[in-house]
């Protein structure tokens, strides 16, 4: 079963290494046609975005350019979709862009995607699953995206309440409530706060185990990642006295846990049983190097030839 598992594996590696070219761009197309529909979802106040041919035209160049593209690109479309609602609201939004691009895009652009796939996943209720993969895909970098894309579903869920509110009030109140409300909303959204320290704890514990050097230290690391997840929502809802869905952050949780392995599988599963501790010295220093080589199917293709020799009288 092992073998079999390992050479589907390896089979799946060849075919994306083989067909890379091909690949690469369509996995980016689906990642920004997803964003962009997430983003429809979630504001849609801008016809021109929500339409099938922008969306997939805009789709198709970012499947040519670099994953940052479609990170900026998604930015930009949501400033534009928030000066529909009030241009005040929108610069609060300018605003939260622009310190997540000097604050990090700069630096770190090409996981700069997590910050709206944070959206995205709300959207498709996968948000629990994001911590305890992220925490071992990208470690504590990913915190800071993370969220990032927290504040940037709020406010978008901001957006649409103040939709509401504004077409309550008159003209002249306008400019004022927009933007104080968005602060409002985000400054006093205790579900928000609370998400950011669960996401951030289970990233941090979820990366600093699976790092360490004992036995399947992976398991433990997503396990611990899962349980913690739940654990510190539940908490965490009784400490600041709000309401969360504890069946959606278990189911989550679960998942998050079995999605992690089957990418670990990916990655490459190790054989302790083959452990080799290795000693070396200079002249100032011993050296210890454990080296646990992955599990691995070694396929050898050999064509044997039969030659029979006769001999002819």
């Amino acid at each position: 079963m092992v073998t079999t598992l390992l050479t589907f594996r390896d089979n799946i590696k060849a075919f994306f290494s083989r067909y890379d070219y091909i690949l690469t761009p369509i996995l980016k197309f689906v990642l920004a046609l997803l964003v962009f529909f997430s983003i429809k979802q979630q504001m849609g106040y801008m016809p021109i975005f929500g339409n099938v041919v922008v969306m997939l035209l805009l789709s198709g160049i970012c499947a040519f350019l670099p994953v940052e593209f479609t990170t900026g690109i998604g930015g930009v479309i949501i400033i534009l979709e928030s000066t529909q609602v009030a241009i005040d609201a929108a610069l609060v939004g300018l605003a939260l862009v622009l310190i997540f691009y000097c604050g990090y895009m700069r630096f770190s652009p090409k996981t700069g995607i997590i910050v709206l796939l944070v959206p995205l996943c709300y959207t498709m209720h996968w948000v629990y699953i994001l911590p305890i993969v992220l925490g071992f895909l990208v470690g504590p970098a990913a915190i800071i995206p993370v969220i990032f894309g927290v504040i940037l579903y709020y406010y978008e869920a901001g957006l649409k309440e103040l939709v509401n509110v504004l077409a309550a009030v008159t003209e002249e109140d306008t400019a004022v409530q927009g933007y104080q409300y968005i602060l409002n909303a985000l400054i006093d959204n205790k579900v928000m706060l609370l998400t950011f320290i669960v996401f951030a704890s289970v990233i941090l514990v979820t990366y600093v185990i699976y790092r360490t050097s004992f036995s399947n230290s992976w398991i433990v690391a997503f396990l611990a990642g899962g349980f913690l997840n739940v654990v510190l929502f539940l908490v965490g809802s009784v400490t600041l006295l709000v309401d969360v869905e504890i069946v959606p952050i278990l189911v989550g949780s679960i998942i998050g846990v079995l999605l992690a392995v089957i990418l670990q599988f990916g990655k490459g599963i190790v054989d302790y049983q083959r452990t080799e501790v290795l000693q070396f010295e200079d002249d100032e220093y011993y050296y210890y190097v454990k080296a646990i080589p992955k599990l691995s199917v070694s396929e050898s293709n050999k064509n044997v030839k039969h030659i029979n020799s006769k001999t002819h009288n």
